[in-house]
């Protein structure tokens, strides 16, 4: 399976959660997320997406200068379209590309990280950020709103789905 339909499949899955909140359900700060919100959690996956997507055009790549458009965060509506377009540019990206990081851990900017990386190889750590961020979601789901159903395997890793199947 390539990856682009690997994450397809991941935002296909958020876009099926996102249907079912309501607007207040979508920004509801709570405390089991450190008053963060599902759609604050979204937001953050839909940006790192973006950004990687962008790379594929322009080669270069910070995750650290993301946008942080509150919209996606706020509206439902706002970031299912949003994943929408996003699966449309990922279905177009056929091959892999030599893309320039950039990442800073420290306030000089001088101690900038700056690697050599691809886009196949950003779209594989994108997938793992966000089940990694689907898995906090699907806490807040189970917990607060009882009345959502999650896709099967949301917000669990592939190795793990397949180490349950062969156990």
């Amino acid at each position: 399976m390539k990856l682009q339909d690997v994450s397809i499949g991941i935002l296909s899955q958020l876009i099926e959660l996102t249907e079912q909140f309501s607007r207040d359900e979508y920004t509801k700060n709570l405390d089991l997320l450190s008053t963060n919100s599902v759609g604050r959690h979204l937001r953050h996956i839909l940006e790192f997406y973006d950004l990687a997507v962008q790379a594929g055009n322009t080669g270069e790549l910070n995750y650290d200068k993301r946008e942080r458009n509150l919209l996606l965060e706020n509206d439902p509506r706002e970031a299912i379209s949003k994943m929408k377009e996003l699966i449309a540019l990922i279905r177009m990206m056929k091959d892999d590309l030599v893309l320039k990081l950039e990442a800073s851990y420290s306030s000089e900017a001088k101690n900038d990280v700056k690697i050599t990386t691809t886009f196949y190889r950003e779209l594989l750590y994108n997938v793992e950020h966000a089940v990694h961020h689907m898995a906090i979601m699907a806490i807040a789901v189970k917990v607060e709103f009882r009345h959502i159903r999650l896709s099967e395997n949301f917000g669990i890793a592939h190795s793990t789905v397949l180490h349950k199947q062969s156990a």
